[in-house]
């Protein structure tokens, strides 16, 4: 017997073992589950939880932004402005916070919404930056020239109709496994429910 036919031969026996005693050994115990913990974030976290997080952290800023002031309660016009310049000086700050929530979500368990969170990110970036514009109009305005000071006014306003609003629930509705998600996460339902869409 040749050399090459000897170590052919010891191979196919050791082949023959090696896969023979995987077939035929016993494990003794039962099945278990994997004790290592769950991933908190990528590929085998709970997209549940994902969505929850996503729509949390947009629901920083949506809060103080639907609580509109009470100017009925202003009676001159330098309270007036001091109203508003809080009111959008609290949405800006509710962008920020919201900007840094969004960072700490985490990868996506779901292959495409790593890009909805960069949509999301980049028009709340957007946003802060408009509303920190019609703050500055505002704060800019002179109370005691009245038609100037209603010019500024009106001015943000239109700056503050032509904001768009990220659409967190219509990113995660597109998709499936994150749409099912989104509706089984309380801060998505919560977000859906202050109906804005996000």
């Amino acid at each position: 017997m040749s050399r090459t036919t000897r170590l052919a031969v010891v191979a196919a026996v050791l082949s023959t073992l090696l896969l023979g005693a995987g077939c035929t050994s016993v494990v003794a115990g039962s099945p278990a589950a994997d004790p290592g913990p769950v991933p908190t974030e990528g590929p085998g976290s709970d997209p549940v939880a994902w969505a929850d997080r996503v729509c949390g952290s947009l629901l920083t800023f949506t809060r103080p932004a639907l609580n509109e002031p009470d100017f009925t309660s202003s009676s001159d016009l330098p309270a007036i402005k001091q109203v508003l310049s809080e009111y959008l000086g609290s949405i800006v700050t509710g962008i920020q916070q919201s900007l840094s929530e969004l960072g700490g979500v985490g990868r996506s368990p779901v292959t495409g919404g790593d890009e909805a969170v960069t949509r999301i990110d980049g028009v709340l970036r957007q946003l802060e930056l408009d509303i920190s514009t019609a703050k500055g109009k505002v704060d800019a305005a002179d109370p005691n020239d009245p038609n100037g000071f209603q010019a500024a006014l009106s001015e943000a306003e239109a700056t503050l109709n032509e904001i768009t609003a990220p659409d967190a629930l219509g990113d995660l509705g597109a998709l499936p496994r994150l749409d099912k998600a989104a509706e089984r996460s309380a801060n998505c339902q919560q977000l859906g429910a202050l109906g804005t869409g996000g």
